[in-house]
């Protein structure tokens, strides 16, 4: 009887515990519940091009991020996420209005997106003035986090010069190159990408003979075609998002496709105009940080989810973007909530891994960007769908190339003079 009545008194001081901690548990829930609410929801301001040649590419971001924080309840760590969209329509001037708007008026705590390099040059010192962390998912401009890097910056996508100097890389040894023609566009992210390109080319051993500019927003690429140099062994070009139908056709149109190979940064193939280039884009290489073609655990199962939740094909903004709001939800999370710390959040952007991301292993340099695995594309046709086929890997590629970082600072920033073009003829 005595060990009996024991055990009866083991359990039920067993069952007192257990839901004394079940009270704690919930209080704290309740407690958390009680403290997001104080301090009122989380807002997150996102920039896209809604509107002007890349809006597509702009509302595919808008999609991914939505999408992301829709599978979350719009809440982190008890406290609701408001997202608040703007439209900067490629142009600097506006973009500056609608950030100034985002943090004086909406009161944002972060603020993310953003496409063009030179939109992302004219908001960083606004963000940067106001102390509010910029979040940069898909915009390429160099100095960002380079010789203009702030706390305050940091990047999950790509830098122009790093797509080019992949791209050096490939067309030197792996498409054996000697000589090579550029076309880009005429302003920072053309010539990142082509700077980055020539430099890698030619320290291998190559020669760039030409560089062509064109204007952003040309619609007759027949006069820039008609000018290259039709001896070099193939042309690196930066012409993307949605001209990029209207290039590609016309240089299939010249005759040049069955003369050379084309390589370019991949928002120029990218999946949003992949049906519209149709046929005249098989062939073309492009470099990138995704492709929805990829063959991973994680991607293969959002290609399916995105068919089912948003009725479309999965495109390289949707990804990325998505990726961007799981970055800042493992940001608000590692805080608590807490925002309004501004420098335990901003440490804690900057501090997120994710090994197995949509587009592979994902972190972050001392300088607030992406240390990343790029790839080689191929526009391929299966069936009757257009692909972007991984054929070459180039793992945990840095903002730096294999370039002592402190020593790669000291030179100039890639622009339409620099490097100079030495072979030119």
């Amino acid at each position: 009887m005595p060990n009996s009545k024991n055990g009866r008194k083991f359990k039920m001081a067993k069952l007192t515990v257990t839901c004394l901690f079940a009270f704690l548990v919930v209080i704290g829930g309740f407690h958390q519940a009680a403290i997001g609410a104080e301090k009122g929801p989380i807002k997150i301001g996102f920039v896209a091009p809604l509107t002007g040649p890349f809006a597509q590419i702009g509302m595919d971001m808008v999609e991914g991020f939505k999408m992301f924080w829709n599978e979350k309840n719009n809440t982190v760590e008890g406290r609701k996420v408001e997202i608040i969209v703007e439209d900067e329509a490629g142009d600097p001037a506006v973009a500056v209005t609608k950030v100034r708007k985002l943090i004086t008026h909406d009161k944002v705590n972060l603020i993310a997106g953003v496409f063009q390099g030179n939109v992302s040059y004219a908001i960083a010192p606004v963000c940067v003035e106001a102390g509010v962390p910029f979040v940069n998912t898909a915009s390429a401009a160099d100095d960002l986090t380079q010789r203009k890097r702030s706390k305050y910056l940091l990047r999950i996508c790509h830098t122009g010069g790093e797509l080019g100097h992949v791209a050096g890389d490939f067309a030197y040894n792996k498409l054996t190159w000697k000589t090579a023609v550029t076309l880009a566009y005429d302003y920072s992210w053309g010539y990142e990408t082509v700077g980055g390109f020539q430099r890698v080319f030619e320290e291998l051993g190559g020669k760039v003979i030409q560089k062509v500019w064109v204007p952003v927003g040309t619609m007759d690429f027949g006069p820039y075609l008609a000018s290259l140099k039709r001896k070099a062994d193939g042309i690196f070009e930066g012409v993307t998002g949605g001209p990029s139908i209207r290039f590609i056709k016309a240089l299939r149109a010249s005759g040049l496709m069955e003369k050379w190979k084309v390589i370019t940064p991949g928002t120029a193939t990218d999946e949003t105009i992949l049906p519209a280039l149709g046929d005249d884009a098989l062939g073309v290489y492009s470099v990138w940080n995704y492709s929805a073609a990829l063959k991973t655990p994680e991607n293969i199962k959002f290609v399916e989810k995105v068919k089912a939740t948003l009725k479309k094909d999965l495109t390289m903004p949707i990804a990325i973007n998505y990726t961007g709001g799981d970055w800042i939800m493992r940001a608000i999370t590692a805080v608590k909530g807490d925002v309004e710390d501004k420098e335990k959040f901003l440490q804690a952007l900057r501090s997120v891994e994710i090994p197995n991301a949509l587009q592979g292993p994902l972190k972050l340099d001392k300088y607030g960007h992406a240390i990343q695995n790029n790839y080689i594309r191929r526009v391929d046709k299966i069936g009757k769908t257009y692909q972007n086929t991984v054929v070459e890997t180039y793992p945990l590629i840095t903002q730096f190339y294999k370039y002592d970082p402190e020593t790669y600072l000291k030179s100039p920033v890639y622009s339409r003079d620099y490097p100079p073009c030495k072979f030119c003829e």
